[in-house]
């Protein structure tokens, strides 16, 4: 797999924004992060806007394939005294063993992956059976008219995102990468719906 260059321009636009959130979306990384157990691994940690959500007491881990990101995540934890295991790596290729985690979180990061299938089976494979995985995510709107018009924009909207595609889509994957989906809630961000939910990996 090719090694990430990164977006240095979209990490400084993310860093500002994440600090600036609105109510519900804070929300949604509180219930999605504040839910973990156990052993926790985070796909596509950014710039660690959710390790203030983690409960005490985890072990933790957490991927980002973006340089750029994952400098300003280092700065930031060295900044409020944290100690993590930030790695680099892509999600469709972990650097753990099978059954490692009780939990996997991800947070706006499935949209950006280049390889959804993928990634979602590896997150299966570093889990436990009966693991949990708890999700943030965007989603394709419902509707045939809406779906064309998020089909139509995605291009752009990828160049502009840093890689997200807003027109995955992502619980029907969960849902065929063998995990047993519970969608909480959906609401709408910059115009693109997003879903909260917990997925359960299945081993029967």
């Amino acid at each position: 797999m090719q090694p990430e260059r990164g977006h240095k321009t979209f990490a400084a636009f993310w860093d500002r924004a994440t600090r600036k959130e609105s109510p519900r979306q804070r929300a949604a990384r509180r219930e999605v992060v504040g839910g973990a157990r156990g052993r926790v691994l985070e796909l596509g940690a950014g710039v660690g806007t959710n390790w203030q959500y983690l409960p005490d007491g985890l072990g933790f881990s957490a991927i980002e394939p973006d340089p750029f990101m994952v400098k300003r995540a280092l700065g930031h934890a060295a900044a409020s005294g944290r100690e993590v295991d930030l790695r680099q790596a892509p999600a469709e290729a972990l650097p753990f063993d099978d059954g490692t985690f009780d939990t996997v979180v991800v947070t706006l990061t499935l949209c950006t992956v280049r390889d959804l299938s993928r990634s979602l089976a590896e997150a299966r494979r570093v889990l436990k059976p009966g693991g949990e995985l708890r999700f943030w995510e965007h989603v394709r709107p419902a509707g045939r008219v809406r779906g064309r018009i998020f089909d139509a924009i995605t291009p752009a909207w990828r160049r502009i995102g840093a890689g997200c595609n807003p027109n995955r889509q992502t619980v029907a994957a969960i849902q065929a990468a063998g995990f047993d989906v519970a969608v909480a809630r959906e609401f709408g961000m910059m115009g693109a719906p997003t879903v909260v939910g917990v997925a359960t990996r299945r081993d029967a």
